[in-house]
């Protein structure tokens, strides 16, 4: 590929498929339109992306769009270079996106005549790992036939299950099917291992109708979460008041009150790292029931709220990270304030509330042993953090 080609010009996500060949097989669901967006979000974390299409697939998406989106010439037929076969030794991942109903029963019955197939029945026979999103009329896939297939193809590929609109099954997003690549082909530091993340910021009630809350807007627990997922781990999301919502592959639990998250807590499962970037209130207003006389000025009274991190730690025998937030105070005094923490967490992450809503920030990690400062956009630092818990448990 020209290195001035403007599919090496992306501006990147991640670069958790730095270096993996990515094979994009594309068959003949008018889903197939997506593709060009796929390929973009496979190169915006560091994919090769090499595109193989049938002639139906030819017909709904043009083939130098293609061209374009992986910038370099795709397969659209079987040559001499046999290229299914180079796939079979050279594919870190196998991609049939989209899958109709034929594909999953060709793949299904080893027939391989395209070269999506052959590529398909290549990649199966040399344990390459495939991801399939199958597209389709609504009524067709809820056909026998085609629940049939879907299971046996479970059987030796990740399914990415479509998304029921309009009486069709649709491709879900492309960030969706690209996380789970990421997953599946990206570093695996935190394969199997199970992470909690608490995030976003507590309400508590005044009266029926108002409450007092913070400006959390869930950004580091979101990406707490989406980074923990590509790096291969099964993750949860306890996500209290947030702006920002994580994909909607996470698996997510919504809190309001702090009574609500202690209840998630008495039945918590069991994790191997529980991370908490949660703004959680740290008073509690007295309730009155019915709604307060707007016309009249009002006293508040607020009682000390129970540490949340207390609860966790008496539940949670696993790696605890916590988070301390400071304001208008000294670096020195706010790792003082950190500190005072490692006596519940193995871990604080210390920052300012400035850094609150914004995709950068600048934190101190405190652990028993030392304190590092580290800086950049909230992916990053969550990646650094993340490789950390890796290295713990």
């Amino acid at each position: 590929m020209n290195p001035n080609h403007p599919a090496n010009n992306v501006e990147p996500k991640g670069d958790y498929l730095k270096g993996k060949k990515i094979w994009l097989g594309i068959t003949g669901s008018v889903s197939c339109v997506e593709t060009v967006g796929i390929t973009r979000e496979l190169l915006r974390y560091g994919a090769d992306v090499t595109i193989v299409a049938n002639r139906a697939a030819l017909e709904l998406v043009g083939e130098k769009a293609l061209e374009f989106a992986c910038g370099k010439p795709i397969i659209k037929e079987i040559t001499g270079q046999v290229e299914h076969v180079i796939a079979g030794h050279e594919a870190d991942l196998l991609m049939i996106v989209p899958c109709c109903a034929t594909s999953l029963a060709k793949m299904v019955q080893g027939i391989g005549d395209n070269p999506p197939m052959l590529v398909a029945l290549t990649c199966i026979g040399a344990k390459t790992p495939i991801v399939v999103a199958p597209a389709m009329d609504s009524n067709m896939s809820k056909s026998k036939i085609v629940q049939d297939n879907i299971k046996k193809v479970k059987k030796f590929a990740t399914l990415v299950e479509p998304v029921m609109v309009e009486g069709k099954a649709k491709l879900p997003t492309k960030e969706r099917i690209v996380a789970e690549v990421c997953k599946i082909a990206g570093p695996k530091n935190l394969a199997g291992k199970k992470i909690l993340v608490i995030g976003g910021g507590s309400s508590e009630p005044i009266d029926d109708v108002r409450v007092i809350s913070n400006k959390s807007s869930g950004f580091m627990a979101t990406s707490l979460c989406e980074v923990a997922h590509a790096m291969g781990a099964n993750v949860d999301l306890w996500l209290g008041n947030a702006v920002h919502k994580p994909g909607e592959w996470i698996k997510t639990n919504r809190f309001s009150t702090l009574t609500e998250l202690k209840s998630l807590i008495k039945a918590k499962g069991k994790y191997d790292a529980v991370i908490v970037p949660a703004a959680l209130s740290d008073f509690i207003p007295t309730t009155v029931k019915g709604k307060l006389d707007s016309t009249e000025p009002i006293s508040l009274k607020m009682k000390k709220a129970p540490k949340i991190i207390d609860n966790l730690r008496k539940k949670h025998k696993g790696l605890l990270y916590a988070f301390k937030l400071g304001s208008r105070i000294k670096n020195d005094e706010l790792i003082k304030k950190a500190e005072s923490l490692l006596k519940n967490s193995d871990c604080v992450i210390a920052n300012f509330s400035d850094a609150m809503g914004s995709k950068e920030s600048k934190v101190a990690i405190v652990d028993k042993k030392k304190t590092e400062w580290i800086e950049g956009t909230k992916i990053e630092l969550s990646k650094i953090i993340l490789e950390k818990i890796s290295s713990q448990i």
